[in-house]
């Protein structure tokens, strides 16, 4: 049985790679048959859009080249989605860069714009415009069969840097501890609109963003950061998004899921 409606309509940010590009794949396999793929690289686009359609050639993809940390292309895209399927009713904020590695006093402010303009601000314009429109739509039945109504989802991606410090690198647990105050009061402001808003906040997982890591002789040791002592997979975090965008998870709302490998615990 499919987690969404035939009607529902997807929008993604930072969906040509990474945690991005396994949530999309992941909502597609999930029942997802309208999707907005928003990423900065073309090419990236084209990839995930053209294994989307090899999976399923019934569904329909919208692909959007944006800068999440432009206000304007931010709006655009959700403009376009709508003109396109007429409706926003999941969204998945996973657009980010990591900056550079350094301490604080070794930085350049041009870092801290740039790491605050796509993980901070980018997320704030995309949940502005999502929010938006939902607004305009009618509340519609949960798909659980459940006597609840909604009127849509966000998932902002926040990180475990969000909650804990991550040595040299400020700007990005900056923008991470700000998600995560965004979504909580998003959350409360639109909880009686049906609107929910949460975050999901990913240890360390392999990625092309992490690769300098994981890819090196310190792997092992920065994954033994965790309990479970492994890198985790794209994919795990795509389940658990999948999960906290689909009705099934109609009582959350103002959290932060943190899939971890346990890191958080200790």
């Amino acid at each position: 049985m499919s987690e969404f409606s035939p009607e529902c309509v997807a929008f993604i940010t930072g969906a040509g790679s990474g945690i991005g590009r396994a949530v999309a794949l992941r909502l597609v396999a999930d029942g997802i048959k309208n999707v907005a793929l928003i990423d900065l690289i073309e090419a990236h686009l084209a990839d995930i859009a053209a294994k989307i359609v090899e999976l399923d050639p019934s569904i329909e993809v919208l692909k959007i080249g944006a800068d999440c940390s432009k206000e304007y292309q931010v709006d655009s895209a959700v403009e376009k989605t709508v003109a396109t399927f007429g409706r926003l009713d999941i969204c998945f904020n996973g657009a980010g860069i990591p900056g550079t590695i350094a301490r604080t006093a070794d930085m350049n402010s041009d870092n801290l714009d740039a790491v605050l303009g796509v993980n901070l601000k980018g997320v704030w314009y995309c949940e502005r415009a999502q929010i938006r429109q939902m607004l305009k739509q009618e509340l519609r039945p949960v798909t659980t069969g459940l006597p609840l109504k909604t009127r849509g989802t966000i998932l902002n991606v926040a990180s475990v840097s969000g909650s804990l410090a991550i040595s040299r690198v400020s700007p990005y647990v900056m923008s991470k501890h700000g998600v995560l105050g965004l979504t909580k009061t998003d959350a409360k402001d639109y909880a009686p609109d049906g609107i929910r808003v949460n975050a999901i906040s990913p240890g360390w997982v392999k990625t092309e963003i992490s690769k300098m890591l994981w890819d090196s002789p310190n792997s092992n040791a920065v994954a033994a950061r965790a309990p479970m002592a492994r890198w985790g997979l794209p994919e795990e975090i795509a389940y658990t998004a999948s999960f906290l965008l689909s009705d099934k998870s109609s009582f959350i709302t103002g959290t932060s899921v943190e899939v971890d490998g346990g890191y958080t615990a200790c």
